[in-house]
């Protein structure tokens, strides 16, 4: 995750650079495992991810 598409493989929404209608949800973009409970981070990511999906479908893009 990051603001680059040449060095992360999604935005700061979880998007991917390279296929704009496709979100990446749950720890899959995750770099490494923290070596504790993620659960809050990954339910926080979900909902960055879930305000992406949305502003996405405001500027008229389609998940289909």
């Amino acid at each position: 995750m990051g603001a680059d598409p040449e060095t992360s493989a999604v935005n700061n929404y979880s998007q991917m650079w390279d296929v704009e209608n496709l979100f990446v949800v749950r720890a899959s973009s995750f770099p490494q495992n923290a070596g504790y409970n993620p659960t809050g981070t990954v339910g926080a990511l979900s909902y960055r991810a879930a305000e992406g999906i949305l502003k996405y479908m405001e500027k008229g893009g389609s998940l289909i």
